[in-house]
Order: C-alpha cells, then structure tokens, then sequence
C-alpha cells in the first residue's frame, strides 16, 4: 500500500474526474476505493489511527461552526464534501505508515525510479504529439515540457519528493540516478519553482546534515547550468525566473503572473485571518465571496484575473493560514519542530537501514513544508498526503522500523553497499 499511495500522490493526482461541480484528483478516488478494502481486510485499525481521525473530525465541527458565521458561505458544499473525503484518507494514510515495514521503505528507492521514467515517459510522448497537450502550449512554445501536468511549476512540486527519496540513499548509484533526474528535470522541464526546490534542498542538506562535500558539487552543478543557460539564451532560460524572483520582493512594480499570484497569497492569508479575527474561512472555503480587498487582487483585476489561484493561495501555507486561522499556523509550527526533532535522532542514528529509513521520511516531510511555501496545489495535491505516510511512520518505535528485514533479505542487500559514509550522502 505504501507504494501505491506514492505513485497516487506524485503522478497521479493530475489526473481528475468531476464529482457535481467538483473536479477530484484520480490519486483520490484510487486510494479510496483500494484504501476501504484494504482496511477491511485488515479487520483492526491501530488506536493512534483513530485518535489521528477523530481530532481531525473535531477540527471539521469546528470549521464548519466558524464557516457558517463567517464572512462567506457559498462554496460551503465544498467543505461538506471534501471534508469527510480527507478524514478517510487521514486515517488510510496513518494506516499505512503505521504497518509499513523497513522494506517498504526501502522499496521506495524503485518506485520512486518508475514514477520519474514515466514522467519522462509523457515529456516525450508530449513532444512527439503536441496536439494531444493543448494546455501546455504556451509552456512548449519556450521549451518547457509537462507531461502528465498541466504546467511545469506542478512537474516540480509532485516529482521532487520522487528525487528526494534518490538523494537520500546510502549508496552512490541511487543518489545519482537523483542527480540525474534532476538534471533532466532542468533540461526538458525547468520552472522557477523547480529551481526554487533545488536551491532550498542544498540549503537544507548543507545546514541540516552538514552534507558540505555534497552540497558543493551540487552548488557547483547548478551554477554550471545556470551560466551556460545564460550563454545560450539568457531572455528565454533565466531571465524569466529572475523576473519571478524580483517581482516577489518588488510586486507593485512588476507584470509577472506568477509573481503577482504568490504575493496575493501571502495578502490573501493575512486579510482573511484578520476579517475572521484569527478563526479562519473553514476548510477548504477559501475562494468564497466576497474575495479579500488586496492590492495584488486590484491588479489582477485589469487584466480580469481577480479570480486567479484565489482558491489555493497558489502555496498551501496560504490556504491553511486563510481557512484555519491562527490554529493553521500553530499546526505549521508544531510539523517544523517535529521535523527538527527527527533530524536530530537521524544525526545520531548509527544503525545503516535505521538511518536510510528515518532520512526517507524526514525527505517526504521536507518536501511537504518546502511545498507548502513555494508552491502547491491544495491538500489533494500530494505532499500533505505524503506527509501523513511520513510521519506516521516516522512515530513508529525506532525497533519496529527494521522489523521483518530477515524477511526480505534480497531487498535490503543494497542499503550500504558503496556507501562512502553519511558525510557524502546528497
């Protein structure tokens, strides 16, 4: 279940079905159906599962308490129906990080290699059949190609926790299988959010783990690229992620969109936690009217964009901040301190597997938070649902992670082989 819920939320929540006048990721929908049979033949949920369930259940009684005497109602069937649809996952995915094994997660390495070929897979395939791509149009007009997603900024978001598990190897060979995705990424997908996540994933390597070795050849790299990018065409390959990243610190002077969109989250964030005096919208209620009065939305406005990314703030920390208030930020704080804590039991973890298993998690949990303020498409998207995995997981006893190995004895041989130690690890 492990990996299915992996491939669901990485390359398969693009795809989505109606539901009313809802759209619902197919990564949704799979894991639901596949999800309530697999709990029923389990027969037994663990406790922590259904303690997890319930706060979340309170926390929509709660929501829908402050949804109704708030500012707006009218996307209120929104919460009733997608509310319950997460409270299920919640409790399939705490499910799953609860009874996955140390070979599950050592599995992840090949799920992670098939989920990337895929994508590449649809890269070409878009190539060669353009027409069958209409949205990606403008993206493939300057070279940006994206598959199975509707837009490069998603490519990144949905296949970097993919890369992230490949960085964390103990072996050389599967870190460079991560390198290379990341170089293909660049080449055949590149995206402001792309290089955002690269940046800010030597940041965490370097600081975190003192990966200094490592980190270096990958500033190294990157810079590489960045300045034969610029001498190829410096208008089309940097000069558009340089506008996005001046834009944010210089929005009332900008035209960039996705600028303008990333700003307006931030506003939108802070005036729907002061209109709702701290409580927020309610879940999923943001994008009801009457919209937040922000300067970055009268912008948009000229151009009849008022109502862009207006559901999704564009980055989830947004979203949750406009729709949970102040409790959204204390939830934000609590799933930073807790990630803090688990990279220092991983600093201190002498045990090859124990460490590999415990990095994984910690990968998935990063790659939630970084999502979470770069870019992100709600809480169907993907890196929450793989959070939930990740930290279950994560909570399980340090003996039971390496429980069944002499089980599965021919999955586990690689971890440490040419292993050059953890000052090397990506």
């Amino acid at each position: 279940m492990l990996q299915l819920w992996f491939v669901a939320n990485t390359v398969l929540w693009p795809l989505t079905i109606m539901l009313g006048t809802f759209h619902l990721g197919l990564n949704v929908v799979v894991l639901i159906l596949v999800g309530a049979v697999w709990l029923g033949m389990k027969r037994r949920v663990a406790v922590i599962s259904i303690v997890v369930t319930a706060a979340f259940f309170a926390y929509l009684v709660f929501s829908s308490l402050t949804a109704v005497t708030g500012p707006c109602t009218d996307v209120f069937s929104k919460l009733m129906i997608t509310g319950p649809i997460l409270m299920f996952l919640i409790l399939i995915g705490t499910e799953i990080g609860r009874n996955s094994q140390s070979y599950d997660w050592i599995k992840l390495q090949k799920t992670a290699v098939w989920c990337l070929l895929l994508a590449f897979f649809a890269f070409f395939v878009e190539m060669a059949l353009p027409s069958h791509f209409p949205l990606q149009g403008t993206y493939r007009a300057i070279g940006e190609y994206s598959g199975l997603f509707s837009e490069p900024s998603l490519v990144a978001f949905s296949l970097f926790p993919c890369i992230a598990v490949l960085l964390v190897a103990e072996d050389r060979k599967t870190r460079r299988s991560g390198m290379l995705a990341v170089l293909g990424l660049l080449v055949f997908s590149k995206s402001s959010t792309l290089l955002a996540f690269i940046v800010v994933w030597i940041l965490y390597r370097l600081f975190i783990h003192g990966r200094i070795r490592q980190a270096g050849l990958l500033i190294l790299g990157f810079a590489s690229l960045i300045a034969l990018a610029s001498v190829i065409n410096y208008d089309a390959l940097i000069a558009p992620t340089v506008d996005r990243t001046v834009g944010i610190f210089a929005s009332n002077e900008t035209d960039n969109l996705s600028s303008l969109v990333y700003v307006q989250g931030w506003q939108d964030g802070w005036a729907n936690l002061v209109r709702t005096h701290g409580l927020g919208l309610g879940f999923n209620m943001m994008g009801c009217h009457p919209l937040p009065d922000v300067p970055i939305r009268a912008v948009l406005a000229l151009e009849g964009l008022e109502d862009l990314n207006a559901t999704d703030g564009s980055f989830l920390f947004g979203k949750v901040v406009s729709e949970a208030g102040i409790f959204g930020i204390m939830f934000y704080l609590a799933v930073i301190w807790w990630w803090v804590r688990l990279e220092k039991k991983i600093r201190v973890t002498e045990d090859t597997t124990r460490r590999f298993i415990a990095s994984t998690q910690a990968a998935l949990i990063f790659c939630f938070v970084a999502t979470s303020f770069i870019r992100s498409a709600g809480y169907f998207g993907g890196g929450m649902l793989l959070w939930i995995v990740a930290i279950s997981g994560a909570s399980k006893p340090q003996r039971e992670l390496s429980s069944n190995l002499k089980e599965q004895p021919e999955v586990s041989s690689n971890i440490g082989h040419e292993s050059t130690g953890t000052a090397e690890c990506a």
